[in-house]
């Protein structure tokens, strides 16, 4: 593969982590950029040596970009994912992948229709702890699953002033933000359940924290979700046979299989790093959808987070006004 050309569009937190880990692979280079602040478009065009432009679609246009990375906050993310399809550039949009299930069913259909790659970045389904989890699983390894916990509360509403984290009109909140995670890592596991549930309060038109449970057949996969507690990361499987532990899950670096056989997994690879390669080596095979975060496991997620939004109440401004109707 010759070197893969990206346009960033964000320029934030995110795009940064995963620009310097971009920094030091030859096969990938980020030729442009945009924000909607030009300042730190420039100067991270600077950083990275992309060069910054006045408009999205200046940006994705530039020549030798095979692929567009759109991080910024998630109410813009249609509209941003949609430019890039018309355009004919392949996407890679990160989570949540959209505002709800009807804008995520928008975007794939406009994908399918053009023959436009477009993937989740939810990189945890790109890199290797979560697969050997899968693995272990369908292998059997921890025998007939009796039951599921997952939590991811860490008081990020504490430590930063940030409205990504905390304002209705830009999706902040705990459910879209880190919520994303354990459900959606449930669902590739275990796929989807008969029965989804989902308690917490709202303040200011956000969530704080919630309990989301996912009912199957013979058990309950019990997730705690915050923005204000601490309760940690993880995720843990109990089987007849055993139990697999995935201390802080999203972002794994290891993966551990206890009881009748034993195993441990580490991988320090890059995640961000390892996910850009994946999706580049499938857009340059001439794929449409990734196999690693195919629509319909994006989707399905989507519909997930609906229905727990249902049950708390939560609708952003974005819909209220109609917007990508």
């Amino acid at each position: 593969m010759q070197q893969f050309g990206w346009a960033f569009l964000g320029c934030g937190g995110i795009a940064h982590t995963a620009a310097r880990q971009l920094a030091g692979d030859g096969k990938m280079k980020i030729v442009s950029c945009w924000n909607r602040t030009a300042e730190r478009a420039a100067k991270f065009a600077k950083k990275y040596g992309a060069a910054a432009y006045p408009s999205a679609e200046e940006a994705i246009s530039t020549e030798d970009v095979n692929a567009a990375y759109i991080a910024v906050t998630a109410n813009k993310h249609y509209d941003l994912a949609r430019l890039c399809i018309e355009r004919g550039v392949p996407v890679l949009l990160e989570k949540p992948f959209t505002v709800n299930f009807a804008q995520a069913e928008k975007l794939f259909a406009l994908a399918r229709e053009r023959g436009v790659y477009i993937a989740e970045a939810m990189w945890t389904w790109y890199n290797s702890p979560a697969l050997k989890v899968r693995e272990w699983l369908r292998a059997g390894m921890v025998g007939e699953v009796q039951s599921v916990s997952a939590a991811y509360a860490l008081p990020v509403f504490r430590l930063t002033e940030n409205p990504r984290h905390t304002s209705p009109e830009l999706i902040g909140g705990a459910l879209m933000d880190v919520g994303i995670y354990p459900i959606r890592y449930a669902y590739e596991l275990f796929g989807m359940p008969e029965k989804i549930s989902c308690r917490g309060t709202l303040e200011g038109g956000v969530d704080f924290t919630e309990n989301v449970r996912m009912e199957y057949e013979n058990f309950a996969a019990d997730i705690f979700v915050s923005r204000r507690k601490i309760a940690g990361e993880r995720f843990v499987i109990c089987g007849t046979k055993g139990k697999i532990v995935v201390p802080y899950f999203h972002m794994a670096s290891r993966a551990l299989l206890k009881g009748d056989r034993r195993e441990r997994l580490c991988d320090r690879t890059p995640k961000y790093l390892n996910e850009f390669r994946r999706v580049a080596e499938e857009i340059s095979a001439g794929r449409t959808e990734s196999c690693y975060c195919p629509a319909q496991s994006t989707l399905d997620t989507m519909k997930l987070l609906d229905l727990c939004r249902r049950d708390l109440g939560l609708v952003y401004p974005c819909e209220r006004s109609g917007e990508n109707d």
